[in-house]
């Protein structure tokens, strides 16, 4: 009979055999997956990942050396794949999109702080909430949106031209872009008003914590947390402040579903806001088809982080090249001057404002050298053939949105530089599908909230440019780091002027 000496000896010679196999002897020697070609992994705990967080777009380089169907290792050595193939991302995000599952040993922490909601509900969960979530965003029920997001972007300008006039001209914008987006859903998405702009707000930095760019520690903690739950319970810095904002996500995100529900018992909702809207409508649904206060609770918390970052993101990108490159800066201004020439009463309509056609371009070029996600990462749910390469089930594939919106294939010689001209050329355009630009997804799980987006980013960049003139400090340089999504250091300031007539 063994002892406990034995054992315990047995076990932890099983645990480290598990652990050689799973980081070393399938990687190498055993996945499909070692026939494709790619880099060398880098280490047996990190594979490729100290590359991705560290260097600036590096799957360029690999595409190059490797071709359109790259194979990398993911944390703890495990083989996965990056996509440029525009066959294999027609399958992924249009043929048989519900054969890829969003990766859960990837998404884990996410989904603690947002839930089960639209963006990471799987299958017919997923057709059921986005069929009864589509009619909160059509283009009518966005029209009576831009109103909103004018006055809240008045709010913007006064609080950067009072820095001006008190002497303050070299400005750290990142914070505040964060928070006008933030205010705007707040009001278009439950009819609340956070006031981040104006006030220290707990909510606002919650996001800041939970969307900053994690360290290696924190990733190794993330992906761990999602086999070993208890990790997130050990007290160490990182865990304290994710936690923290985690906890001030879920209580907001309660205190409105309660607010609501209050509302609603008493009557309909009479508010054009989301939640409003979404409360209407599942009040007239059969009971079985109808979300639960906890679905709805998520997709709070997945409008509170889809529907400001998105945004925030893609307007300092914006702001970025437009100081870089100060005459298409000025033809933006000079377009808004002519549609707008009393800049004190802009107060565009939601048809003047797409109607503005070098700014459809600015926004176009700027979504596609800075798409806000930069990867579409999925999990194969089943055995798939690539070309001339099987791909065994629960592998993890990334599409890289990046390397695609870069590719001189596709966009030609110029496809790395700022050029908004480009989608005034129609031989370009034509040729552009919706696998070749892809900002918001494609398909059935393309983002329900593009359009709102869209908008509030055009209302936003025109109510900063019609205003300001913007020049990126001499010298500084903004990296972009490919790791889950384009989100700009915060310490980056701009020189602003105010543009008098």
């Amino acid at each position: 009979m063994l002892d406990l000496v034995s054992l315990v000896s047995f076990s932890v010679l099983g645990v480290i055999g598990w652990a050689i196999y799973n980081t070393y002897i399938w990687p190498f020697y055993i996945s499909p997956l070692r026939k494709v070609p790619g880099p060398p992994s880098e280490s047996l705990i990190y594979g490729n990942y100290k590359t991705f967080m560290t260097k600036e777009e590096p799957q360029f380089e690999w595409i190059k050396k490797y071709g359109q169907i790259v194979k990398y290792y993911e944390m703890f050595n495990q083989p996965a794949l990056l996509v440029t193939d525009p066959t294999i991302i027609q399958d992924i995000t249009l043929s048989n999109t519900y054969d890829y599952l969003k990766p859960l040993n990837i998404v884990g922490d996410a989904i603690t702080f947002i839930g089960r909601g639209l963006l990471f509900s799987e299958g017919d969960n997923h057709k059921r909430q986005k069929k009864m979530m589509n009619p909160a965003f059509t283009y009518a029920n966005i029209k009576r949106m831009v109103p909103t997001f004018t006055k809240v972007s008045f709010t913007l300008k006064d609080l950067i031209e009072d820095k001006i006039n008190s002497g303050e001209s070299n400005i750290g914008l990142v914070p505040y872009i964060s928070k006008v987006t933030l205010d705007i859903i707040g009001l278009v998405g439950f009819n609340y008003e956070f006031n981040c702009l104006t006030s220290q707000n707990e909510l606002a930095d919650a996001y800041s914590t939970l969307m900053s760019s994690p360290s290696i520690l924190g990733l190794l903690i993330g992906r761990l947390s999602n086999y070993l739950p208890f990790i997130r319970s050990i007290p160490i810095e990182a865990n304290i402040k994710f936690n923290h904002a985690r906890a001030i996500v879920s209580r907001e995100s309660k205190e409105l579903i309660a607010k609501k529900s209050k509302e609603s018992e008493e009557g309909e909702l009479k508010g054009n806001d989301l939640l409003s809207i979404l409360f209407n409508i599942n009040k007239t649904l059969p009971i079985e088809e109808q979300m639960t206060d906890e679905e709805l609770r998520n997709q709070i918390m997945t409008f509170l982080l889809a529907g400001h970052e998105t945004t925030s993101t893609a307007t300092f990108w914006a702001l970025h090249l437009l100081s870089q490159h100060s005459h298409e800066q000025d033809l933006l201004r000079e377009e808004l001057v002519k549609a707008f020439p009393d800049k004190s009463n802009f107060n565009p309509t939601f048809d003047e404002i797409n109607s503005l056609e070098y700014l459809n371009c600015i926004v176009k070029e700027t979504l596609r050298l800075y798409s806000p996600s930069t990867f579409i990462r999925r999990v194969s749910a089943k055995d798939k053939v690539f070309g001339n390469y099987l791909i065994p089930m629960n592998t993890t594939i990334m599409i890289s949105t990046t390397a695609i919106h870069k590719s001189s294939e596709i966009w030609g010689p110029t496809a790395k530089e700022f050029n908004p001209k480009r989608w005034l050329d129609p031989t370009l355009t034509k040729n552009i599908s919706n696998t070749s630009f892809l900002p918001f997804n494609t398909g059935s799980r393309s983002c329900i909230g593009s359009k709102l987006a869209l908008a509030e980013f055009k209302v936003l960049l025109s109510m900063l440019i019609r205003n300001f003139v913007f020049q990126l400090n001499e010298g500084a340089h903004v990296e972009r780091r490919t790791y889950a999504n384009s989100k700009p250091d915060s310490n980056i300031k701009f020189n602003i002027s105010k543009v008098e007539s």
